[in-house]
């Protein structure tokens, strides 16, 4: 299917940056553990992040361009933590919580969404799929309800077992973008499913237990 935007839009708001909803988008999502990088990291990650919007305000000649390329920067820079720290909560390497997270995304996959790729690392997600709109819907849902819908019930089942029922379990920040055309959805679920060989888990995209992609894309494993 073509990627297209649809004319109803919803902004909110991530970190005092706009954040473009548009039902029948695709999105590229990422989130993570709740205590699955150390506070002075995050801590250091915001002051960055803030000095660099900074500069971009008071000097750049093309903000947006390059509020765009600062995020991207950042969320490279975090999923490389991710791929390579140790310590923290890595609760998804338990096959029976990644169960939880993945059935999670399916159950939403045709009712709701149309999901077209997922892998889940121990102590973060990566999801790629594209909302429904009014003319799918008579109701649809903007991506940060998926999202709270996605994080909750997962959230709940995950700590029953874990014995720590009430406690986060997701971190309240997530990364997404708005995936502008096909071109940029193939390459960003090459980038999804090359995650675990990246990080030096397996040798080929096909040989992680915990990713998913659409039969139509199959080609790309």
């Amino acid at each position: 299917m073509l990627l297209s935007f649809h004319h109803i839009m919803k902004t909110y708001y991530k970190r005092h940056l706009p954040h473009i909803q548009a039902l029948g988008g695709t999105f590229f999502v990422t989130f993570n553990l709740h205590g699955s990088v150390p506070k002075e990291v995050y801590a250091r990650w915001e002051e960055e992040y803030a000095l660099g919007k900074v500069k971009i305000m008071q000097f750049s000649k093309n903000k947006n361009t390059d509020l765009e390329r600062l995020r991207k920067l950042e969320f490279a820079k975090k999923d490389k933590f991710w791929n390579s720290y140790k310590d923290g909560n890595h609760y998804l390497k338990n096959d029976t919580l990644a169960t939880i997270v993945a059935d999670t995304l399916h159950h939403w996959d045709g009712q709701r969404l149309e999901l077209y790729a997922y892998c889940i690392m121990s102590n973060h997600v990566h999801i790629v799929f594209r909302l429904f709109d009014e003319t799918e819907l008579e109701q649809p849902f903007y991506l940060e309800q998926i999202m709270q819908s996605i994080k909750r019930h997962s959230a709940r089942e995950c700590n029953k077992l874990l014995g720590q029922t009430g406690s986060p379990f997701w971190q309240n920040e997530s990364y997404d973008r708005l995936v502008r055309d096909n071109d940029e959805l193939r390459r960003i679920m090459v980038y999804v499913l090359n995650n675990p060989v990246k990080a030096g888990l397996c040798s080929k995209m096909s040989d992680w237990k915990w990713s998913y992609i659409k039969e139509a894309y199959n080609d790309i494993m």
